[in-house]
Order: structure tokens, then C-alpha cells, then sequence
């Protein structure tokens, strides 16, 4: 599904369009924006899946500023990121 916003830019991906994702240990994807690939996965675990650099991992199991949070720097190599507490 693809839906543009007040500023055209296109989301292709779930959001908005009342399907649930399950979590999964891993990752899977929520959202790829536009024809890039460009992607923003949540799931339970380290991040394992393969996505495009500079895509974005939720955790949501994270229990410390480092795991909750990562981005992805080319294929499946996610780096963490700080959060705040």
C-alpha cells in the first residue's frame, strides 16, 4: 500500500493500513520508505535481518540505553545506538 502525505512524499509499508505485525525475533520490517528501501524494523533480540544502510531497528526487549535502538551500516551489520534512559 502506498499513501503520500501533505508533502508527496510515498510510504510503501503497513502503517495506516490496519495490518498487524507480529513481533519477530529478529526483525521485520514496519515501514520502507519510497523507492530507496530505506526501512524501519522492530522485533524481539538483536537485529538479524537484512535491510539497506541507514535503516532503523526498534527492540523491543531492549532493557539498556545500548539495546534498544540500531541502525543498520550495510546489510545485516546493525550498530547500536544510545538512547536516553
Amino acid at each position: 500500500m502506498a499513501v503520500s502525505n501533505a508533502l508527496d512524499h510515498k510510504f510503501n509499508g503497513v502503517a495506516g493500513s490496519g495490518a498487524q505485525v507480529a513481533t519477530t525475533a529478529g526483525g521485520a520490517q514496519v515501514f520502507s520508505f519510497g523507492d530507496t528501501g530505506l526501512g524501519l524494523y522492530f522485533g524481539s533480540g538483536a537485529p538479524t535481518i537484512s535491510a539497506i544502510k541507514g535503516s532503523l531497528y526498534v527492540r523491543t526487549d531492549g532493557s539498556s540505553t545500548s539495546t534498544r535502538m540500531y541502525v543498520n551500516n550495510g546489510t545485516t551489520t546493525w550498530v547500536a545506538v544510545t538512547t536516553a534512559s
